[in-house]
């Protein structure tokens, strides 16, 4: 003769059966919590490592000398640097009509980028085309207010949203550029659950120009 659950029987397994259900659900709780922060630290550092080859093909294409950097006190937010900086480009680099006849470029563009002192910042990048071409000087105008310069013509777009630093140093006598790009970004929770997790991530790069 089959036996019936007693109440008792039905409640200590009804009990049991919850906290087995409340251990799994942690589990993947936290499994999830750890799978969105893994996820943000990968899309920042895609991100930062296409800001970067971006960037340094441009500044090995352009001039040594038409370089301008801006930087100071006053392009800095809680301490991070948050510089700019000014290229020499062409409109088309492969039109012969964008070099003399021994080859040198007959610079016709400016390329700006520079990230904006909002928190968290944004970088930016925009192209200039001024009067004067082909230029022989470095773009004037350039100062340390929040925008640099007026937007004027050109195209700009935003490269980056969540920029906590962006440092540059230029020694013109060697023609070496240093810079630093910080990003950072809030992630969600720790696996735990108990604090606010924010990713950051920051890649170094050292440049030789190599165009007159």
């Amino acid at each position: 003769m089959r036996r019936a659950f007693s109440i008792t029987e039905l409640v200590l397994s009804l009990a049991l059966f919850g906290l087995i259900s409340l251990l799994v659900f942690s589990m993947l709780l936290s499994g999830a919590r750890s799978f969105t922060v893994v996820m943000s630290r990968g899309t920042l550092q895609s991100e930062l490592s296409r800001i970067l080859a971006r960037l340094q093909g441009e500044v090995r294409r352009s001039s040594a000398s038409l370089v301008s950097v801006v930087g100071g006190a006053d392009r800095e937010v809680d301490g991070q640097s948050r510089h700019g900086i000014c290229l020499s480009s062409l409109k088309d680099w492969r039109s012969p009509a964008s070099y003399d006849a021994e080859g040198a470029p007959l610079w016709d563009e400016f390329i700006l980028y520079y990230a904006s002192l909002q928190t968290p910042g944004r970088l930016l990048r925009h192209t200039y085309h001024p009067a004067g071409a082909p230029f022989s000087q470095p773009m004037a105008g350039l100062s340390a207010a929040t925008h640099l310069l007026d937007q004027g013509d050109g195209e700009t777009a935003v490269l980056a949203q969540h920029v906590e630093e962006f440092r540059l140093v230029y020694d013109a006598g060697s023609a070496v550029l240093e810079g630093s790009l910080k990003l950072r970004r809030r992630a969600g929770r720790t696996p735990e659950g108990n604090r606010v997790n924010e990713e950051r991530v920051q890649a170094f790069c050292r440049l030789r120009l190599n165009n007159p």
